[in-house]
């Protein structure tokens, strides 16, 4: 396993992220979570300092960085608001990504340089089974295909200027990409547990024509690249649990010297201890999963095993770190006056969002016994 040992560039981004997160973000997190509104102020901010295209190479106008940048940029936003953390994994992981490895040229000349320019994109989440009545229908019209159905969870959908959508068709897994207000397409905004600020919508379609042209590839390959979406977004969002969980625990060490309680402070006692430790034990063995992930990733090394461990511990971690912090914190644990009943709805959602524990178990379990 590669120790952390971040390099000067990325201490540099570690500490000017942090101080974004601190003096930008921080005053304005409990406000834009309870509203639930898309944050287009921050996010132009965000894409002023090129973190919407933080891995797309210069060529599209992108900053060029690597894997551990864009964890250290998540984690550091993370803290503050998981929401942010969020959206810009879906730019970077679910949309660019992709169109990096895969795309036709045309394509990633004009999307890419979109990503680059400050506009959002969104992927429209696979569901792992069918559910009656939520199916997407597809019908072959030409070279064309017309679709009707539902998909439940379109990640940045709410601010999205362009959609990625994985869709089966007859001859296998392919990708489309299409634009805002194709015909036939309707959004409807949940009220969910946690991520609230993050843009997550549901879409309907009714009889919408995707254009043959639009298709990321042509061949099949498209459960490989979905594979590879996943095990690339899983580094980055298990970067935002890292995020929560820190948030949960500085949190609560500070509220434990703060409270006083039979004439001592609540720190002092030995079950806070053992909760603050074991949040501690648990949070610095998720930062190694997630910068190894991240530093085989960036070498060339084969990632997969290493990202889905890495997703699956941090989604455990910060989901225990905000029950802790709940704890700690008594009745004050879960009132909106205090953060970490926020921390801990938003560790629960990223702990199931895209892939559950049990997928992420049974992946890993199909990697050991290849």
């Amino acid at each position: 396993m590669n120790l952390i040992n971040f390099n000067n560039e990325q201490k540099l981004i570690q500490g000017e992220i942090r101080k974004f997160a601190t003096t930008e973000l921080e005053p304005i997190a409990d406000e834009i979570e309870k509203t639930g509104v898309f944050p287009n102020d921050i996010i132009k901010k965000l894409s002023e300092l090129g973190l919407l295209s933080l891995i797309i190479p210069e060529k599209y106008d992108g900053v060029d960085m690597d894997t551990t940048s864009l964890c250290i940029t998540v984690e550091e936003l993370s803290k503050v608001c998981a929401s942010i953390g969020v959206i810009l994994v879906v730019n970077n992981c679910m949309v660019a990504f992709p169109l990096i490895k895969y795309g036709q040229e045309s394509q990633k000349d004009y999307y890419l340089k979109k990503l680059s320019n400050g506009e959002i994109g969104a992927y429209i989440c696979d569901p792992e089974i069918d559910i009656p009545g939520r199916k997407i229908e597809t019908q072959a019209l030409n070279k064309d295909y017309l679709i009707s159905g539902n998909r439940d969870f379109v990640l940045n959908g709410e601010a999205a200027n362009f959609f990625l959508m994985p869709i089966s068709l007859s001859e296998g897994k392919s990708f489309c990409l299409f634009e805002k207000g194709i015909a036939g397409m309707n959004f409807i905004k949940p009220e969910i547990l946690g991520i609230r600020t993050a843009g997550i919508v549901s879409a309907e379609f009714k009889e919408t024509q995707l254009k043959n042209e639009s298709f990321l590839i042509s061949d099949d390959k498209g459960e490989e690249i979905q594979k590879e979406i996943r095990d690339y977004a899983n580094i980055c969002f298990s970067a935002i649990s890292l995020g929560i969980a820190q948030s949960a625990l500085s949190a609560s060490i500070k509220y434990s010297k703060e409270r006083i309680q039979f004439g001592r402070r609540i720190c002092e006692f030995p079950m806070i201890q053992e909760m603050i430790s074991e949040m501690k034990i648990k949070i610095e063995a998720a930062r190694f999963l997630i910068y190894d992930a991240a530093f085989k990733c960036d070498n060339g090394q084969d990632y997969s095993l290493a990202s889905q461990i890495a997703r699956l511990h941090c989604g455990d971690t910060a989901v225990y770190s905000g029950l802790q912090a709940i704890q700690i914190h008594g009745g004050y644990g879960y009132i909106k006056d205090y953060p970490v009943e926020r921390y801990f709805r938003d560790a629960k959602v990223l702990q199931v969002l895209d892939v559950t524990p049990h997928i992420l178990k049974s992946d890993i379990a199909k990697e050991l016994l290849k």
